[in-house]
């Protein structure tokens, strides 16, 4: 009997990751008075703290950007970091979290990263949906550059996907994952270009922030929503291929 790949099992079994993923996501809010709406009070009143604090406040910049601008600057690298942390951040105990579907059925084990993932992509997209509204309140309009957004995005997923396979099989033999994650995403937070411009990290030591799997999403995006300028075509290809490897490696 040949064995079914793993993106073969998640594309079989995909009836069952949409259902999983939408009893996931409700889950989060049930029972609480404003359900959903709460996805969209999170990252709204992060946004107006940053623009508050930050750019009334402390009067902070980034570089030779308008005042206006330091919370988007600052919100769109957070979120990407968000979303990468909320997948990346439950893998190593999805397993001990669904046992019962592990031990007394015949479940695919394969489709809980991708569950994660569709969950952290629909907060992500409320995010992206608040910075869209706050930037055309805060600045005055939008950049076209919005629409290859998708494209930057999609290039994230694999690695995402592919670094929880990797830690939820970790998480049920070595329980001590389960500490070491949200440490090491603290870290990773502090050392990717979200609270600086990547040009304030001395030239000895920029191209080490790279191999952090969020810096390079981080500046894209930016170039995106804030700059107004196009994806950095070879960056972004050299990404997505490491994203890819990401994901194929754990499946193998």
């Amino acid at each position: 009997m040949i064995r079914q790949s793993v993106p073969g099992i998640v594309w079989t079994h995909r009836e069952l990751l949409r259902r999983m993923a939408r009893q996931d996501i409700r889950s989060r809010y049930q029972g609480s008075m404003f359900g959903l709406l709460w996805s969209l009070a999170t990252p709204l009143l992060l946004l107006g703290a940053y623009w508050l604090v930050l750019g009334r406040i402390l009067q902070a910049r980034w570089g030779d950007l308008p005042g206006e601008s330091y919370p988007i600057v600052l919100f769109s690298g957070l979120a990407v970091h968000l979303f990468l942390a909320e997948v990346v951040g439950r893998s190593p105990s999805l397993v001990i979290e669904h046992q019962t579907y592990v031990k007394k059925v015949v479940f695919p084990l394969e489709i809980l990263s991708p569950m994660t993932l569709l969950s952290a992509l629909y907060h992500f997209g409320a995010s992206l949906a608040i910075l869209l509204v706050g930037q055309l309140l805060l600045t005055g309009s939008v950049p076209v550059t919005w629409l290859y957004l998708p494209l930057v995005v999609a290039s994230m997923v694999p690695m995402a996907v592919g670094l929880s396979w990797f830690f939820s099989s970790l998480g049920v033999y070595l329980r001590d994952v389960q500490q070491v994650i949200p440490l090491s995403l603290t870290l990773m937070m502090f050392l990717s270009p979200i609270f600086y411009p990547l040009e304030a990290v001395p030239a000895a030591y920029r191209a080490l922030m790279y191999l952090n799997p969020i810096t390079a999403v981080i500046e894209q995006v930016r170039r995106l929503v804030v700059m107004g300028l196009p994806p950095d075509w070879p960056m972004l290809g050299i990404y997505s291929v490491a994203s890819v490897v990401a994901v194929c490696w754990p499946s193998t």
